[in-house]
Formats: structure tokens, sequence, C-alpha cells
């Protein structure tokens, strides 16, 4: 799918480890068919996976979170950004975490948001699709 694309923590941690060989391939190609986007909310989960579930040095989380950084273009979570999540929270019942990625894809205007966490094929505020890209 073309278009701008919002990207979920989880699908950056498959990018960046060799654990799953083919989730990083599947992910690798959602990122290369898009206008891709991601939020700082999703830089810090990054840095929070690499390091304690990954055990990764932070060298290496640096290393990744900078290659993220230039890979994607970066919204910055605003009051804004809070209080749209506030209402996908309670229109949906999104988790807090979700409803701020979903909060910050809206405000991108993306097309497409790509996560594992969320009901794959669901269309939030007419125009967001949720793409599960390990789906086959």
């Amino acid at each position: 799918m073309s278009g701008k694309a919002f990207f979920d923590t989880n699908v950056l941690v498959y990018l960046y480890s060799n654990d799953d060989i083919v989730k990083k391939a599947q992910a690798t190609s959602a990122v290369a068919q898009t206008s891709a986007w991601i939020s700082t909310q999703v830089l810090t989960e990054f840095g929070s996976v690499a390091s304690r579930k990954l055990k990764e040095p932070w060298p290496n989380v640096q290393a990744g979170i900078q290659e993220f950084s230039t890979l994607f273009s970066v919204h910055t979570n605003t009051p804004a950004t809070l209080l749209r999540a506030t209402q996908v929270a309670q229109r949906y019942g999104f988790s807090w975490f979700d409803s701020l990625i979903v909060a910050a894809a809206l405000e991108c205007g993306c097309q497409t948001l790509y996560s594992e966490d969320l009901q794959h094929g669901q269309l939030l505020d007419n125009g967001l699709r949720v793409l599960n890209p390990f789906v086959v």
C-alpha cells in the first residue's frame, strides 16, 4: 500500500532485531512502500524495548534511535495530541498508549497505521486503516 503510513513500535522492533527474519522482511517491505511516519512516543518505546527486552547496550539503542529518526518522519506529541488521544480512547476503548499512536497518526494525515496490536483492517475516523504487516 502506498501513501502516508504510521508505524507502531512493534514494527520498528522487528526492523531492528534479527530474532524473526520473516517478520523483519515483512516490516521492511511495509516501510519501503510508504511515506513513513513515527512519533516521539514510538522512539521512546523502542528505546525501552531495545534496552530492556532485547538487552541491547546503550550505544546500540542510540544508534537505532538515530537510524529510525532519519528513516522516518518524526511527529512530536504535543498537548493537542494528548487531548486527541483521550477522544480516541473514549471512542474506541483503546489503551492510553495505543490511543496516543492513533492520535499521532491522525495528526500526520496518515492513511495507514501498521501495528500488530490493533484489529487488522479496522477503519478509524473514516480515514485511517489499521494493517498488521505480519498477517499473511
